[in-house]
């Protein structure tokens, strides 16, 4: 016996997403700000990120060098490089490694930072469309409290109400 496919629109969000569907719509809809994004579509992308990251920017250095460099990983309710106001702290800081591979992970890490910043601010937009809130609630991220709430709203359970966003 075998069963069709079930398709998704693309402005409904994936429930009970994998990582790799997760992150396959994170990269699908990059410039999609309209629509809704599960909890589970919002959250692998934040886990990614946290990842890839926290190897780049501490991982590599801190195996290659012994320290690590300034800055430190910074995340916020869009990735790491708009709006990051929650620091994940050194424990030891050191200047930029003159190691070729170091600097080379410190460099992969500000490319990620950039490659990830639109896709990030359109999840958390569609994020907050499913829990029934406009995307212009991201806004608060601006003041350092507010990327907490933003998270905080990104946490909310889905709204059937928040369908008209779709």
């Amino acid at each position: 016996m075998s069963y069709a496919a079930v398709t998704i629109p693309i402005s409904e969000p994936l429930r009970g997403a994998s990582m790799a569907d997760a992150m396959g719509r994170f990269v699908g809809h990059a410039l999609r700000v309209r629509g809704r994004a599960s909890r589970s579509e919002y959250w692998w992308w934040q886990l990614i990120n946290a990842v890839v990251l926290l190897i780049a920017q501490v991982g590599v250095p801190v195996l290659v060098t012994g320290q690590t460099p300034e800055p430190t990983v910074a995340l916020g309710p869009f990735g790491s490089l708009l709006y990051a106001h929650l620091g994940i702290p050194a424990w030891a800081v050191g200047d930029v490694p003159s190691n070729p591979i170091a600097s080379f992970a410190l460099l992969f890490a500000g490319l990620w930072m950039l490659a990830t910043v639109i896709p990030g601010v359109s999840v958390a937009a569609r994020r907050l469309h499913d829990s029934n809130l406009s995307g212009w609630w991201a806004l608060l991220a601006i003041v350092p409290v507010g990327a907490v709430v933003v998270l905080l709203l990104a946490i909310r359970s889905p709204r059937a109400e928040g369908a008209r966003f779709d």
